[in-house]
């Protein structure tokens, strides 16, 4: 029994160390490791180089010294700060990219990168592998025994009609554009009624009295006023009035206050003084009924509209007569002359 208690004191020890040194030498283990994008690059163009490390988080770690090139046939462009990473057992994880280019063509190599770091008091390193990069150029070499030559001139290519097939659709678009353009300017040079009147004729627009006459009998037949619709009636009167004046005496009737419309009435010549004192009436007695509450009565309603009706009929303009009128009444003067004579 004695004998195996000290082969038991001493078997146990001996196996946890077996277990505990590993675990030691892998938390203190430093892993380095530098990757290429891809091993294949154009000339002139750019790849990152990544360089990953993992260990302790208590280790402080040398990076070695890139700044312009890594090999004389590759540089560096620019390189990202290193970006660091927590991991389980009291380790980080230190990524850092570097943007290379090489303007060399041919295979290069990247020799191992070193880093250096204190374990206790060894110094000790850790190394990337090493990598191989193909840098190819995808133009023709240029052979300068052979001297210059001139710039070659573009290929002559043969014209195929079928190839305007493709833009069936655009070459008929351009034609119906085309007829339709010349269309219209034929129709606007050399005709005097519009292409659209050739199809649709316009209906004569009838004389600005005869739709004031008409407008004012409809007001007339309304009865508008005896059923207590004041305002109604004078703003259907005022209107009809200023649309006939805006049509006869061609100034913004319709958009001018009374005063503006009395003021413009001044330059007009009518054939009856009285005309513009009855029509200036009209329009103040509208302005009472309509802004002022202003009831008036039976009479000044009815001389109002009679007022109206008179201004229209007195300064409306008569119809210029026609060729073919003349000509009418010519003949039938000449007529009945000559029936004269024989009696």
């Amino acid at each position: 029994m004695t004998g195996k208690k000290l082969l038991n004191a001493k078997i146990l020890p001996a196996l946890l160390l077996l277990f505990i040194f590993p675990a030691i030498n892998i938390a203190q283990t430093v892993t380095v490791s530098a990757k290429l994008d891809s091993t294949l690059m154009v000339i002139g163009g750019q790849m990152d180089l990544t360089i990953e490390i993992s260990q302790p988080e208590n280790i402080q770690l040398a990076f070695p010294n890139i700044s312009d090139t890594i090999t004389k046939n590759i540089e560096v462009v620019r390189k990202s700060k290193p970006d660091t990473t927590l991991l389980e057992n009291q380790r980080i994880a230190i990524t850092q990219r570097y943007r290379i280019t090489s303007f060399d063509s041919g295979l290069h190599y990247i020799p191992p990168l070193r880093f250096e770091y204190m374990d206790g008091e060894l110094a000790r390193r850790a190394e990337t592998q090493s990598s191989a990069l193909m840098v190819v150029n995808p133009f023709a070499e240029v052979d300068p025994s052979k001297g210059f030559f001139d710039i070659k001139l573009p290929f002559n290519l043969p014209f195929i009609l079928s190839e305007l097939w493709r833009f069936k659709y655009w070459i008929l678009t351009i034609l119906i554009l085309g007829v339709l353009a010349y269309l219209g300017y034929y129709f606007y040079k050399k005709r005097e009624i519009p292409v659209k009147e050739l199809f649709f004729p316009p209906k004569p627009k009838e004389p600005p009295h005869i739709l004031a006459l008409k407008s004012l009998d409809k007001i007339k037949s309304e009865k508008l006023w005896q059923s207590g619709q004041i305002k109604s009636y004078y703003s259907q009167l005022t209107d009809t009035l200023r649309r006939y004046m805006e049509d006869r005496y061609n100034f913004p009737a319709m958009e001018q206050t009374s005063g503006e419309i009395m003021s413009a009435l001044k330059y007009q010549e009518f054939p009856d003084k009285n005309l513009f004192h009855k029509i200036e009436t009209v329009l103040s007695t509208a302005d009472l009924a309509k802004f002022a509450k202003y009831e008036p009565l039976p009479d000044e309603n009815d001389n109002c509209l009679i007022s109206a009706y008179f201004f229209v009929n007195q300064t409306k303009e008569e119809p210029v007569p026609t060729r073919e009128a003349l000509e009418k009444e010519l003949k039938e003067a000449s007529s009945e002359e000559k029936q004269e004579e024989r009696n």
